[in-house]
């Protein structure tokens, strides 16, 4: 069970730290032992969010794990995490496929046998997933949880004091890579931005006890799902195009869809979102910091 937020925020620096990244560690583990229920639609969803936690935690408070947490453990779950991404691309696309279809009342041609492709592709992705997770993921939980529970970090001071330092940076961060996206083709930018927005709403979240904090969290994850939106039509737009007649069309509706995502962006205007943002953002770590005081 999660500590309340104030009482991880009094906690020391690297004790909080070491709470959270071993709570959603623990919760990480127990998922994987969903994977082999076919009828556990969630479970890759579930896993993907505790190990986004785990590393945005190693990452975030890495002064605070240094000489504890080894490279070879933090690259050991990148390598666990990407494992993850080609299946839920697989079936991110095959469900966007199948909306196509159900439009435009037509199951053949192109577009079916992609997305059966995509289907069976998921299928052996997930398998995959299910015996790597299986038989090797414990080992590594295991590790990362001895050396977490090592970690020794002396005058950090307080955990909600520690956070909000690193939470503000983060809005900083944000808005700088919102100013700088200069439309839907962006991939990079926009990839950048939607990771900071998610990194920001994870620091966030243990305290989400704290006034103003709730629907600062809303802000952040509608933000990061119009961004994750638009990062899954570039990848889409890609796989569509220059395969048939039939799929580049699908790529063209793919582009407007995307343009007018960007477009939602643009209406709220990405200088004054991410400066509101910013504020909102810097307003939660001082409310962070003071609920830190004893």
């Amino acid at each position: 069970m999660a500590p309340t937020s104030k009482k991880l925020a009094r906690m020391t620096a690297v004790h909080g730290a070491r709470k959270l990244t071993l709570h959603h560690l623990k919760r990480a583990a127990a998922t994987v032992e969903r994977l082999d229920d076919s009828r556990d639609t969630e479970a890759l969803h579930d896993l993907r969010v505790e190990l986004r936690h785990v590393r945005t935690y190693l990452r975030t408070y890495r002064k605070l794990f240094a000489g504890a947490v080894s490279a070879k453990s933090i690259e050991a779950l990148r390598g666990f995490a990407h494992l993850t991404n080609p299946a839920r691309d697989a079936e991110v696309h095959a469900a966007w496929l199948t909306q196509q279809s159900r439009a435009r009342r037509s199951r053949s041609g192109a577009a079916s046998r992609l997305r059966s492709n995509l289907t069976q592709h998921h299928a052996e992705h997930l398998q995959e997933i299910r015996e790597r997770f299986t038989q090797d993921f414990p080992r590594l939980a295991h590790r990362l949880r001895r050396q977490v529970k090592r970690a020794k970090a002396p005058g950090k001071g307080r955990f909600g004091k520690y956070t909000a330092q690193k939470l503000r940076r983060l809005g900083q961060r944000l808005r700088q890579r919102l100013d700088r996206i200069q439309g839907p083709s962006d991939v990079e930018r926009c990839h950048e931005a939607r990771i900071t927005a998610k990194r920001a709403r994870y620091l966030l979240e243990p305290f989400e006890e704290l006034h103003g904090a709730p629907k600062l969290l809303e802000r952040l994850k509608a933000l990061q799902d119009t961004l994750g939106d638009m990062h899954d039509l570039h990848v889409l737009t890609e796989t569509l195009h220059g395969r048939s007649p039939e799929l580049n069309s699908l790529a063209s509706k793919a582009g407007r869809q995307l343009s007018s995502l960007y477009r939602q962006l643009q209406r709220r205007g990405f200088g004054k979102a991410g400066a509101q943002l910013d504020e909102a953002i810097a307003e939660g770590a001082s409310t962070l910091r003071k609920a830190a005081k004893p």
